[in-house]
């Protein structure tokens, strides 16, 4: 059944407002649906936070909001050759009353549905094209904190991390957030840093559950995995780099064609979206109500005290008279 087209309007990552006809597909989730641009044909995916969401839970906001400032973080340092191994941030509309982020289309199916079931090419395949997506997250300082099957998507020769909304800087600290096996024992702990080596950590998982479709608890075994050999120890107290794990599975390291520079429309559009997040956050000033306070009466004057001033003006008077003579 074609959907009839409505107008959608937002920000672009550079900052400027657009509107696009788009025809929309019904929610698979009240947080999440899929629209086709009447012009192009393209499809990109609508997050939102729906009103009777967000009512309850305020946090949401917050993820979705990150979500937007992840992606234009990429952006900014990744340019206009966006790796096919994250979303790419569309735009944005956060001062409405059920707030969204724009992204580019999934690909793929999720990676639980291939448990067990790729073949040795595709599991090197795998492997190095995961590893390469936390490579690029590391290069823009971010560390993703939710790597698992429900966020990482597999279409036959590359894989899409998706969901950016838990993402974090290197250097942050950490908080307590996932479950085993697939978040780290530090991250699970809430201890130190956040780091590259969480990512890892969850990289890992997903690939070993992946290709040997076995259940776990916590650390994998590696040992009756020859294929998963090269990520062996990423599960250590002092794992490798990611550049360093994308060298054993003889992957390039997807950074070197990346230039230095940011492209300078973006950052003009990081730093509008900063000014713009921090005002909606800025607390909304309470009407003031002005109340009219009664007059206090008065006590009553006693008799003289409204003839004193003619009295002291009369000896004043007196008093001249006297010297004067």
């Amino acid at each position: 059944m074609r959907m009839e087209p409505e107008p959608l309007a937002f920000t672009t990552p550079e900052g400027d407002p657009v509107t696009w006809e788009v025809e929309a597909e019904p929610y698979h989730d009240p947080f999440e649906r899929r629209l086709t641009l009447v012009v192009q044909g393209t499809k990109i995916v609508q997050r939102r936070v729906p009103r009777s969401e967000g009512r309850d839970r305020e946090h949401l906001y917050d993820l979705l909001e990150n979500e937007a400032r992840m992606g234009a973080r990429l952006l900014t340092r990744l340019g206009r050759s966006y790796p096919v191994e994250l979303p790419r941030l569309i735009g944005y509309s956060l001062d409405v009353a059920e707030p969204f982020v724009l992204l580019s289309d999934y690909r793929g199916e999720p990676v639980s549905r291939f448990s067990g079931a790729l073949l040795i090419a595709e599991q090197r395949a795998l492997q190095a094209s995961l590893f390469r997506a936390v490579r690029l997250l590391s290069a823009c300082g971010i560390v993703h904190r939710r790597i698992e099957p429900g966020t990482v998507r597999w279409d036959g020769s590359a894989v899409q991390v998706t969901d950016l909304s838990h993402a974090t800087l290197i250097g942050a600290r950490r908080l307590r957030l996932g479950e085993a096996p697939y978040a780290s024992p530090a991250q699970r702990a809430g201890h130190g840093r956040a780091a590259t080596a969480d990512d890892l950590w969850s990289a890992g998982v997903v690939i070993y559950r992946t290709v040997t479709g076995r259940e776990i608890a916590d650390r994998p075994d590696l040992t009756a995995a020859p294929s998963l050999q090269p990520i062996h120890d990423v599960f250590s107290d002092g794992p490798p780099s990611a550049r360093e794990v994308l060298a054993r599975l003889r992957a390039p390291d997807p950074m070197q064609g990346v230039p230095d520079g940011h492209d300078l429309g973006l950052e003009e559009g990081r730093a509008a979206f900063d000014r713009a997040r921090a005002a909606r956050r800025e607390p909304v000033a309470e009407e003031t109500v002005t109340q009219v306070q009664p007059v206090q009466e008065q006590p009553p004057q006693p008799w003289w005290a409204r003839w004193l001033p003619l009295a002291v003006l009369i000896v004043l008077v007196f008093v001249v008279w006297m010297v004067s003579r």
